[in-house]
């Protein structure tokens, strides 16, 4: 019922993301941009990707995935390999395996056109990885085996290295521990002859992880201990993490759970500081088992639970059978026996898929197919050398008596083929004058059509400013006051509406599914109705209004859509100012109203479901608020677009709190100038990153 996390060389997919940590991400970034050859550009910007790997995949992605779009036409097609790779890396790691296999096997496929066995062979063993997550560990050995071929046809020893290694970890996978020791072996002695500290450090956890799944527990601790001093030097917290997770598990299996459970408790928390969701899986399902022997069962569910999904989620099987025994046993124990026969079922199911003799016979399989290629490989050279040298034999006997024939006919055929090539270069030159001339018209065409849609996009601009509240009207109604106001794209899904209604003034800040097109339409349909609430049903309070709106929009997209359910609405906020009665209403749909008191920021959250009811769901009430203000207060309304934008110096968001922040700090001074300092930091914050969504902020002083 516990589970060791081995190794898998290097790091990830070919790629020392921890080493890279201590390099200057700024000059690996004027590497990129100055540098003349096509192969040291790319190494730099993919070294530069992976600095975020571990910290942030989602950053990563969005940046490999600019990157290789800017570059599509390039001709040095190694190098979207490479970006390819890492894509595929940063779905991996945050739990796609099927699109991590999908941008891996391209990459592999791209890599045999290009006859780069160097890429062929990286593609192969992070395919090996992806599948060793998910225990197909017949079809892992099998890509390993195949990138080991790779290695050795280029005489790349770390390469080898790390095939042998990962090789070995699926025969221990299987329980096959003599392969796995003879495979770990083979990549200890390797990485030693190239002096490569970090890969010794991982075959020696490793190598004791076999000893420790024996039962040899003196023979563990002395590679762990071997690895932990290396590990000083290296300060790598994947390694550090599996140290303390393969130290901990030596502790569980002879039942002193104290240092056990203070090993995983460190373990996990590298784990989650790197966002390492898989290799969090194992840490969680061996708290579990501890806390199962110290029956602490409650905790020991919580950590199982959490496990479990994740295993699901990833679709590792080994993990879902070690998960899901785990908790059929926490559950027994508390005598919840329809949950622990539910979770037995489960690891019944997976309990022979993992180990079972297909898969081993399957790895067998294919390493006596890498033997055999390779010595069918190593006969066909010789047998390749002995033809060559008798071909050599001949040539030397007949070469006087041919050479004035041979002499000849190179005339004759050297004529011909000036006559030929001159003909072939005139063909060719019209064929390729014919084909620039249809790119030239298709252009023209596709230009013509783009400003076409342009100038559409840019009329129905025109329309979705004429729905807004002119900035008099902004004044009139609300004097002290701001409306920071930035579409993502020409036309804008976030929309503001401010009208008066005796003594009230309404305020809305708005934002519509999706932005550019799509969300302008409904922009154009949610403050119509607002307009209809208002002024043909005359409704002012703003939970009312909000009812009135949810009702009728989503009648009026169940009937643009008969047969399909559509998440089609928007959310958003919407107060009602009386001053004449010193009174505040607000109701809102997911987006809050914030109000700023002295240096105290008060929040009135907001309800949880959307203006626009799912077709097939209950109509949802929206809750009624209401306060008195006090003089000097200053109310906020906004949509997701600010806090949502990517930038900094990490490429994370702007999140709430730092914009509740800058609020507090600016609050006192005037509405115009807080306009200005808000503005000018989203700008700062994104950088030369995408703006990502619409921006809308409003404050009013009250």
């Amino acid at each position: 019922m516990r589970y060791k996390l081995n190794i898998l060389l290097v790091c990830f997919f070919l790629q020392g993301s921890f080493a890279k940590a201590q390099q200057n991400t700024d000059s690996l970034m004027d590497l990129y941009k100055t540098s003349k050859i096509d192969s040291i550009r790319f190494k730099a910007i993919d070294d530069y990707i992976w600095e975020y790997m571990y910290v942030n995949p989602d950053t990563s992605f969005i940046i490999a995935q600019k990157i290789y779009k800017d570059n599509f036409n390039t001709e040095y097609k190694k190098g979207l390999c490479l970006l390819l790779r890492t894509i595929g890396a940063s779905f991996v790691i945050r739990g796609d395996n099927n699109k991590g296999i999908y941008y891996y096997d391209l990459s592999k496929q791209i890599s045999e056109l290009l006859n780069d066995d160097e890429g062929k062979a990286a593609a192969l063993n992070g395919l090996g990885i992806i599948y060793s997550r998910q225990s197909n560990y017949s079809q892992a050995i099998e890509q390993y085996l195949e990138s080991l071929a790779s290695y050795e046809r280029m005489k790349d020893v770390e390469g080898m290295s790390i095939a042998f290694n990962n090789i070995g970890l699926n025969y221990e996978r299987q329980t096959q521990y003599e392969k796995a020791l003879e495979f770990y072996n083979k990549s200890l002695d390797l990485k030693i002859k190239i002096g490569k500290p970090l890969g010794i450090a991982q075959a020696k956890i490793n190598m004791g992880n076999v000893h420790g799944n024996l039962d040899q527990y003196s023979k563990a601790l002395k590679y762990y201990n071997e690895a932990l001093q290396m590990q000083k030097e290296l300060n790598n917290p994947m390694l550090e993490a599996a140290l303390h997770n393969s130290i901990g598990v030596v502790y569980l299996d002879q039942k002193n759970y104290a240092p056990a459970l203070n090993y995983f408790m460190n373990a996990l928390v590298l784990r989650v500081k790197m966002d390492d969701k898989y290799g969090a899986i194992d840490i969680r399902n061996n708290l579990a088992v501890i806390h199962i022997a110290e029956k602490r069962y409650g905790k020991a569910i919580e950590y199982a639970s959490e496990a479990f999904v994740a295993a699901t989620e990833m679709q590792n099987m080994e993990m879902i059978k070690e998960t899901s025994r785990t908790l059929s046993v926490a559950h027994e124990n508390i005598g919840n026996v329809n949950e622990a026969f539910r979770y037995y079922k489960i690891f019944n199911t997976y309990k022979d898929s993992v180990y079972n003799k297909e898969n081993t016979e399957k790895s067998l399989q294919a390493e006596l197919k890498y033997e055999f290629a390779k010595q069918a490989e190593n006969n066909k050279l010789e047998q390749e050398k002995h033809e060559l040298e008798q071909k050599e034999a001949i040539k030397r006997q007949s070469i006087i008596r041919n050479f004035l024939i041979a002499g000849f006919v190179f005339l004759l055929a050297f004529a011909f083929l000036i006559f030929r090539n001159l003909k072939q270069k005139q063909k060719a030159n019209k064929q390729l004058q014919f084909a620039y001339t249809q790119v030239e018209e298709k252009s023209n065409l596709l230009e013509v059509r783009n400003k076409e849609v342009t100038d559409s996009i840019k009329y129905a601009k025109h329309l979705q400013l004429a729905i807004l509240p002119p900035d008099s009207q902004v004044k009139k109604l609300l004097p002290d006051s701001f409306v920071l106001y930035k579409p993502k794209d020409i036309v804008s899904g976030d929309f503001y509406w401010i009208e008066e209604w005796g003594t009230q003034v309404l305020v809305a800040a708005a934002d519509c599914t999706g932005h550019g097109v799509p969300g302008a339409f409904m922009s154009i349909v949610g403050n119509n109705l607002l307009q209809q609430a208002v002024f043909n049903f005359g409704l002012t309070k703003p939970f009312l209004i909000l009812n009135n709106v949810n009702k009728n929009i989503s009648r009026m997209l169940h009937q643009s859509a008969e047969t399909a359910a559509v998440k089609d609405g928007m959310d958003i906020a919407l107060l009602s100012i009386d001053r004449e009665k010193n009174i505040v209403e607000y109701a809102g749909a997911f987006n809050p109203l914030w109000i700023l008191r002295g240096q105290e920021l008060i929040e009135i959250k907001a309800d949880k479901h959307p203006v626009g009811v799912f077709v097939g769901e209950e109509l949802k009430q929206f809750t009624h608020h209401e306060f008195t203000p006090e003089k000097g207060d200053v109310v906020y309304i906004f949509t997701d677009g600010y806090a949502d934008q990517f930038g900094g110096p990490k490429g994370k968001k702007f999140k709430y709190k730092q914009l509740q922040e800058m609020i507090i700090s600016n609050g006192s001074k005037p509405m115009a100038e807080q306009k200005v300092i808000l503005e000018n930091a989203i700008d700062l914050w994104q950088g030369e990153l995408e703006q990502i969504d619409d921006i809308l902020v409003i404050g009013i002083r009250l």
